[in-house]
């Protein structure tokens, strides 16, 4: 059996239009995919766990070569938790809308505690070894302006989840853009909205 890691970064529910587009990807994924389960995590509901003094004083033990003591391992427990449901998985799902450019803390926070020395990528003598591969993720948003054409400039979101997800090993990274959702009035965010669907959908077949 193969796993699916849904991750969910809007707090708006039935409300998001990042989440329909979302939904009929997993609807077509799963038909076509009986070999997959599906694990959501949403980002909003999660008690993440802080990254408190001591935790952070657990990733510069790592960073260092050095193994966590049993007091440091206490306290990393609840992330080694999240990182563990992270990396035993297969493919990955992101949900989530742009938010000043960029996205949204839970979001943020929840890389910040998963990407990890030793778990998820490693020193070596040729550099930085990113230890997730061969893994597939697809990124959907949703955004309020359009992002294309010259106000690319302005995208720090898909720029930022790449380089990240890059960094940790993750190459086949699919991005699905729908925008724009609100500057253009309803007509529009309706029509992009089903072209975001009707490209998920076909995604969903292939990937």
């Amino acid at each position: 059996m193969h796993r699916l890691l849904h991750i969910i970064a809007t707090p708006r529910g039935k409300n998001s239009s990042t989440l329909h587009i979302s939904r009929e990807f997993l609807k077509v994924f799963t038909q076509n995919h009986h070999d997959y389960e599906v694990d959501e995590l949403d980002l909003y509901l999660e008690e993440l766990p802080e990254l408190t003094l001591k935790r952070i004083d657990g990733k510069y033990f790592l960073l260092s070569g050095k193994d966590l003591s049993q007091d440091l391992q206490d306290a990393w427990e609840a992330i080694i938790k999240q990182i563990e449901r992270f990396v035993n998985k297969d493919l990955y799902l992101i949900t989530t809308p742009m938010w000043n450019f960029s996205i949204p803390y839970r979001l943020k926070h929840y890389i910040d505690i998963i990407v990890q020395p030793r778990y998820l990528f490693r020193y070596t003598e040729r550099g930085v070894e990113g230890l997730l591969k061969d893994k597939k993720m697809v990124i959907i948003t949703s955004r309020g302006g359009d992002y294309s054409g010259e106000a690319k400039t302005y995208d720090f979101q898909e720029s930022y989840l790449r380089a990240v997800f890059n960094f940790v090993g993750i190459k086949d990274i699919f991005f699905i853009n729908a925008q724009p959702m609100d500057a253009k009035g309803e007509k529009v965010r309706k029509e992009r909205l089903e072209e975001a669907k009707t490209i998920a959908c076909k995604l969903a077949k292939e990937i």
